[in-house]
């Protein structure tokens, strides 16, 4: 999906990462891993699908938004695969096969759009990771992805 694409998506999701059990921003700067890797999928399994846009999420300190994916499967039961393992912090924490659902990286961030700078933005102080920031998975309202996907686009 082009950027100029981008704003006319109509399901958008964060999925969360914490970066004390998984090193997102190695794994995202791993071109194998950029063309596609799992992701967990706990909540909205129903209603997350091929071809939605994913907004993968650093949590923590210096919490934002890191890169832009497009989903490339349905959630299914899948394992990681030996690439994407090896950015675990401790393997116990990859847990083999569950629900996931597999992406490519559309756009990689320069720079982190923070959490900070999202809160300060006029339209988006109630995205649901801000309200609700214990999960895995988060719905992206229209209304919010229109302003957010021309925010995204500055970074």
């Amino acid at each position: 999906m082009l950027d100029n694409d981008l704003s006319l998506a109509e399901n958008v999701w964060i999925f969360q990462c914490d970066p004390k059990k998984y090193r997102i921003e190695e794994a995202l700067d791993d071109e194998e891993v950029k063309r596609g890797f799992h992701w967990k999928v706990k909540q909205h399994k129903n209603e997350i699908a091929k071809g939605h846009i994913g907004l993968m999420w650093r949590s923590g300190k210096s919490a934002g938004i890191l890169a832009i994916t497009e989903l490339i499967s349905d959630p299914g039961e899948f394992s990681e695969s030996e690439v994407e393992k090896q950015y675990w912090k401790d393997l116990k924490d990859e847990e083999g096969i569950q629900s996931r659902v597999k992406m490519t990286v559309i756009k990689s961030l320069t720079n982190p759009l923070t959490k900070e700078v999202i809160k300060g933005t006029n339209g988006l102080q109630d995205l649901s990771i801000l309200r609700m920031p214990r999960g895995t998975n988060f719905p992206v309202t229209q209304e919010e992805w229109a302003i957010l996907s021309k925010k995204l686009l500055e970074y």
